[in-house]
């Protein structure tokens, strides 16, 4: 089986994720691991499926047939560490400003850290409404 990567998205609406997942599946596809999310008026996922390496051009094919969902697949390979390394868990949640994420992906950039997962999100505070940011990742270091 090969890995590939698929990412498809365009506006929001029910039966997404169906069609995709049944063209998926109709090619002896194995969804291993997505995300899907809405954002604003659009839908995004990301997933890495495995599959006979003979069934992808084909896939491609039939995925790119659903209107108004852009789709890009990428064969990928198997990742590993040659050196042993430690996950980590880094959150934070502070008021909300321009580059948050800039400052933190740089100091870790600099510090030769690796972001494996990082997801964000912005709330309001429950008593003054004020938008509070929330960062939440996985570090391997």
């Amino acid at each position: 089986m090969t890995k590939v990567i698929i990412n498809a998205f365009g506006p929001d609406k029910p039966g997404i994720v169906y069609k995709i997942s049944e063209i998926i599946l109709s090619y002896k596809g194995n969804i291993e691991n997505s995300k899907m999310i809405r954002l604003e008026s659009d839908f995004t996922c990301i997933m890495l499926v495995s599959i006979p390496k003979n069934k992808i051009t084909p896939l491609k094919k039939e995925l790119s047939k659903i209107k108004l969902i852009n789709i890009k697949l990428k064969i990928t390979d198997k990742f590993s560490l040659k050196e042993k390394y430690n996950r980590y868990n880094f959150s934070i949640t502070v008021s909300d400003d321009e580059g948050i994420i800039f400052l933190f992906s740089k100091i870790f950039s600099d510090n030769k850290i690796n972001i494996e997962k990082m997801e964000t999100d912005i709330r309001n505070a429950p008593i003054t409404g004020s938008p509070i940011f929330i960062l939440d990742s996985i570090l391997i270091i």
